[in-house]
């Protein structure tokens, strides 16, 4: 087993792609696929995805086009499902995978935000598999109705790599109302996390734990000290990238997937898709 499958989820950094759905490389299981090659290591090997969501009320709440994945408009994407069928089919082509994380982006933030948590958990259990999502209660058993999230991870800390092998997280972002309200509501029920882009709101005890921004520069040593993730955006030129490989973020999101060799967790062998 290779080393950093003793490691906790924390303490390891990887590659995510931004923007999955927009990226060349497809189906998204090609994004996840790793090169353990010297001229190909670069290539892939993504241990996150990203898929950016937009709400449409039906009046079947079963219906697979409930959400659907676009950047701009919430007109002309694909339903969800479309996305999340092909990351099944790479799960069950690879069973034993590393851990995957996949960022569901909250594009919508008309309407009522208070069905949301309901809904897009239906969805995925509806249009993926439950059984194989890692969910905040799974993640940290010792979590209940009256113990903040962070208060568990700050004492605790994330699994061992090894123990959520076969496994997604679901962490939902953009449309701060939303995600923020789901986070709260039920929180050992729920089948996603939620992030968060203001720092101030993660340093005292809250509901989230993972910190999402895209600004290399920021200091987030106390929000590491607390065991929460951070993840940044817009990781698409070396400098930012090998930036954030040097503050230890978490989840480095870039659009370069393919063909750029500093957009790699290593650069000789043995190659692997986590930094430790």
């Amino acid at each position: 087993m290779q080393s950093y499958q003793n490691l906790p989820y924390n303490l390891v950094s990887f590659k995510a792609s931004h923007n999955s759905y927009d990226r060349n490389e497809k189906p998204l299981g090609k994004q996840l696929d790793f090169n353990n090659s010297p001229k190909t290591y670069f290539n892939c090997g993504c241990r996150g995805l990203e898929l950016d969501i937009w709400r449409h009320s039906k009046d079947n709440p079963n219906e697979d086009g409930w959400f659907t994945v676009n950047h701009l408009t919430n007109s002309g994407g694909d339903k969800l499902s479309h996305w999340l069928n092909q990351i099944l089919d790479w799960h069950d082509n690879n069973q034993e995978h590393d851990v995957i994380w996949i960022n569901l982006d909250i594009k919508s933030s008309l309407g009522d935000k208070t069905s949301f948590p309901n809904e897009i958990d239906n969805y995925l259990t509806n249009f993926f598999d439950k059984s194989i999502i890692l969910t905040p209660n799974l993640l940290f058993p010792q979590l209940t109705q009256d113990i903040p999230l962070s208060v568990v991870v700050e004492k605790s800390g994330w699994p061992l790599l090894k123990d959520m092998s076969g496994k997604f997280i679901f962490c939902l972002s953009g449309t701060e109302s939303w995600k923020s309200y789901y986070s709260e509501c039920d929180p050992t029920k729920r089948l996603c996390l939620s992030d968060c882009s203001d720092k101030s709101k993660l340093t005292h005890h809250n509901a989230r734990v993972v910190f999402n921004a895209s600004d290399p520069t920021i200091d987030f040593s106390d929000l590491k000290s607390k065991n929460i993730l951070v993840r940044l955006y817009n990781l698409n030129n070396e400098k930012s990238f090998n930036k954030a490989i040097q503050e230890k973020v978490n989840i480095l999101s870039t659009n370069k997937i393919s063909n750029c060799s500093w957009a790699a967790m290593t650069d000789r062998e043995p190659y692997m898709p986590f930094l430790i």
